[in-house]
């Protein structure tokens, strides 16, 4: 669809309220629908603006601004530092607090008017951006009172509203299954339609609804400690190898070799790796050539298998 990648990183230093969150992230997303998978909470805060807490392990500290301090960040070769890609994406964030007086057209009406659509015009956009998600009938029903998956779907609406480029879409399916799952995926595949899109999920399990998200990217990406532990097309990934994500804190470089020549390759770096273990390989060659390699592994986690 186009030729600049959806998000570029180089070296990108992300910071919430000046605690490090990710230190140097460099990545090129393939394609036009990326999926975030792991923790791109920080990345995902510093591109659409909004407050994170600035440590993960305590639910007491405030919410935060998220802000590129070094390196660079760009979304469809705008750069984020600068605020330029504001005026190409959209976003859902993840169950966002609703206006409790406002309509669900009410809402979608006032995203399109804050981005610069006139009154009668951002209701006509609101109705159809309603409608695309499948949610017509609850229009004129108070935002805050529609059930979880219509809240999201309803998120869904706002963010496409104005038909922006590139649409961001946090966690849509988070904790959801069956019917719910379904309508928000529904609603989910209507705003990306002909548009490229960011979309975050939590599971890679292929046989939760977050995984089947998952095989369909172009590009799927696992995030941990603010590198790119695993990254590639879902086809190949999801192509019957058991994958690991790793945390070497010593030898990287030599456990890498030892690995390989057991058939494994270790992707990542420069402390997250990723390991996709083929047929007749376990982890018990990782913690051999970790042994031979005097490699430190500090974490060894399943993701996929």
């Amino acid at each position: 669809m186009a030729d600049t990648a959806v998000i570029t990183a180089l070296d990108a230093r992300i910071a919430v309220d000046g605690a490090v969150a990710i230190d140097r992230l460099t990545l090129s997303t393939r394609g036009d629908r990326v999926v975030l998978a792991g923790d791109p909470a920080a990345l995902i805060a510093a591109i659409t603006g909004a407050s994170l807490s600035p440590s993960a392990s305590s639910d007491d500290d405030p919410p935060g601004e998220a802000y590129v301090i070094a390196g660079s960040l760009l979304v469809a070769g705008h750069d984020v530092t600068s605020g330029a890609h504001t005026a190409v994406i959209g976003a859902a964030l993840l169950d966002p607090p609703l206006p409790p007086s406002w309509s669900a057209e009410e809402y979608v009406a006032w995203g399109a008017r804050l981005g610069g659509a006139p009154r009668r015009a951002a209701r006509e956009l609101a109705a159809q951006a309603i409608a695309r998600v499948g949610l017509s009938a609850s229009r004129k029903h108070a935002a805050s009172a529609l059930s979880l998956p219509e809240r999201r779907a309803l998120c869904l609406a706002q963010a496409a509203v104005l038909s922006p480029e590139v649409l961001i879409a946090e966690g849509p399916l988070s904790g959801l299954s069956g019917d719910a799952a379904a309508l928000v995926m529904a609603a989910l595949e209507a705003v990306t339609e002909g548009r490229r899109a960011v979309i975050t999920a939590s599971r890679l399990d292929p046989a939760l609804p977050e995984g089947a998200l998952c095989r369909g990217a172009d590009h799927l990406i696992l995030l941990a400690g603010g590198e790119v532990a695993l990254e590639g097309h879902p086809g190949e990934l999801y192509a019957g190898a058991r994958v690991y994500s790793l945390m070497v804190s010593r030898n990287a470089a030599l456990l890498q070799a030892e690995l390989a020549s057991r058939g494994i390759d270790l992707r990542g770096g420069p402390i997250r790796f990723s390991a996709a273990l083929p047929e007749g390989t376990s982890t018990r060659d990782i913690l051999l050539s970790a042994q031979a390699a005097n490699a430190a592994v500090v974490e060894l986690v399943p993701v996929i298998g």
